[in-house]
Protein backbone atom coordinates (compact mmCIF):
# COMPACT_ATOMS: atom_id res chain seq x y z
CA UNK A 1 0.00 0.00 0.00
CA UNK A 2 2.93 2.20 1.03
CA UNK A 3 4.51 1.55 -2.26
CA UNK A 4 1.51 2.64 -3.92
CA UNK A 5 0.87 5.55 -2.38
CA UNK A 6 5.34 6.66 -3.46
CA UNK A 7 3.92 5.65 -6.67
CA UNK A 8 1.43 8.20 -7.04
CA UNK A 9 3.54 10.50 -5.48
CA UNK A 10 6.71 10.27 -7.89
CA UNK A 11 4.02 10.15 -10.64
CA UNK A 12 2.05 13.43 -9.72
CA UNK A 13 5.64 15.41 -9.04
CA UNK A 14 6.79 14.28 -11.97
CA UNK A 15 4.03 15.68 -13.89
CA UNK A 16 3.92 18.88 -12.39
CA UNK A 17 7.99 19.09 -13.16
CA UNK A 18 6.67 18.59 -16.75
CA UNK A 19 3.32 21.06 -16.46
CA UNK A 20 6.08 23.59 -15.05
CA UNK A 21 9.14 23.30 -17.56
CA UNK A 22 6.06 23.43 -20.54
CA UNK A 23 4.45 26.75 -19.23
CA UNK A 24 8.02 28.50 -18.76
CA UNK A 25 8.49 27.89 -22.25
CA UNK A 26 8.05 31.12 -24.08
CA UNK A 27 10.43 30.29 -27.28
CA UNK A 28 8.60 30.39 -30.58
CA UNK A 29 7.60 26.61 -32.19
CA UNK A 30 10.41 26.15 -35.18
CA UNK A 31 9.29 26.92 -38.91
CA UNK A 32 8.94 23.14 -39.89
CA UNK A 33 5.93 22.70 -37.29
CA UNK A 34 2.53 22.33 -39.05
CA UNK A 35 -0.23 24.15 -38.04
CA UNK A 36 -3.73 21.87 -38.15
CA UNK A 37 -4.61 23.99 -41.23
CA UNK A 38 -1.09 22.96 -43.32
CA UNK A 39 -1.33 19.13 -42.05
CA UNK A 40 -5.48 19.69 -43.61
CA UNK A 41 -3.80 21.06 -46.91
CA UNK A 42 -0.96 18.22 -46.91
CA UNK A 43 -3.06 15.93 -47.01
CA UNK A 44 -5.48 17.85 -49.49
CA UNK A 45 -2.42 17.96 -51.88
CA UNK A 46 -1.97 14.47 -50.70
CA UNK A 47 -5.62 13.53 -52.24
CA UNK A 48 -5.00 15.53 -55.77
CA UNK A 49 -1.53 13.98 -55.88
CA UNK A 50 -3.17 10.41 -55.11
CA UNK A 51 -5.76 10.84 -58.09
CA UNK A 52 -3.21 12.70 -60.46
CA UNK A 53 -1.11 9.08 -60.03
CA UNK A 54 -4.29 6.80 -60.19
CA UNK A 55 -5.85 8.88 -62.89
CA UNK A 56 -5.61 6.18 -65.57
CA UNK A 57 -7.45 3.83 -62.85
CA UNK A 58 -10.41 6.08 -61.57
CA UNK A 59 -11.32 6.76 -65.32
CA UNK A 60 -11.36 3.12 -66.25
CA UNK A 61 -13.62 2.74 -63.16
CA UNK A 62 -15.54 5.98 -64.07
CA UNK A 63 -16.46 4.67 -67.57
CA UNK A 64 -17.17 1.22 -66.50
CA UNK A 65 -20.09 2.92 -64.05
CA UNK A 66 -21.16 4.80 -67.45
CA UNK A 67 -21.60 1.51 -69.04
CA UNK A 68 -23.12 -0.30 -66.81
CA UNK A 69 -25.52 1.72 -64.80
CA UNK A 70 -27.14 0.15 -61.72
CA UNK A 71 -24.91 -3.30 -62.80
CA UNK A 72 -21.65 -1.14 -62.17
CA UNK A 73 -20.17 -3.02 -59.00
CA UNK A 74 -20.59 -7.10 -60.11
CA UNK A 75 -19.59 -5.64 -63.73
CA UNK A 76 -16.71 -3.49 -62.64
CA UNK A 77 -15.20 -4.82 -59.68
CA UNK A 78 -11.64 -5.45 -61.50
CA UNK A 79 -11.51 -2.05 -62.50
CA UNK A 80 -12.24 -0.95 -58.93
CA UNK A 81 -10.16 -3.36 -57.11
CA UNK A 82 -6.91 -2.06 -59.14
CA UNK A 83 -8.05 1.63 -58.22
CA UNK A 84 -8.61 1.23 -54.93
CA UNK A 85 -5.17 -0.52 -54.95
CA UNK A 86 -3.64 2.38 -56.67
CA UNK A 87 -5.08 4.86 -54.78
CA UNK A 88 -4.50 3.02 -50.97
CA UNK A 89 -0.59 2.51 -51.95
CA UNK A 90 -0.45 6.29 -52.54
CA UNK A 91 -2.28 7.18 -49.55
CA UNK A 92 -1.20 4.57 -46.99
CA UNK A 93 2.84 4.98 -47.55
CA UNK A 94 4.04 7.60 -44.88
CA UNK A 95 6.00 8.51 -47.75
CA UNK A 96 4.01 10.67 -49.56
CA UNK A 97 2.31 12.25 -46.93
CA UNK A 98 5.89 13.01 -45.27
CA UNK A 99 6.46 14.84 -49.29
CA UNK A 100 3.51 16.75 -49.29
CA UNK A 101 4.06 18.17 -45.41
CA UNK A 102 7.72 19.07 -46.78
CA UNK A 103 6.49 20.60 -49.84
CA UNK A 104 3.86 23.00 -47.06
CA UNK A 105 7.24 23.60 -44.84
CA UNK A 106 8.96 25.11 -48.13
CA UNK A 107 6.08 27.28 -48.94
CA UNK A 108 5.84 28.40 -45.35
CA UNK A 109 9.83 29.41 -45.42
CA UNK A 110 9.58 30.56 -48.65
CA UNK A 111 6.97 33.11 -47.54
CA UNK A 112 8.86 33.99 -44.46
CA UNK A 113 11.74 34.97 -46.68
CA UNK A 114 9.79 36.94 -48.88
CA UNK A 115 8.23 38.86 -45.61
CA UNK A 116 11.48 39.37 -44.23
CA UNK A 117 13.02 40.61 -47.60
CA UNK A 118 10.02 43.62 -47.56
CA UNK A 119 10.16 44.38 -44.09
CA UNK A 120 13.73 45.33 -44.22
CA UNK A 121 13.83 46.96 -48.17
Amino acid sequence: MTQIKESNQETTSTNNDIATSVSKHNAKLPIWVLTPQEEIQARKNLKKFTYEKCNDYVKAMADCAKLNGVKVFPTCNSEKEKMKECLLFYQLDKKYLDEQRDLVILNKIEKRLQQNKQSSG
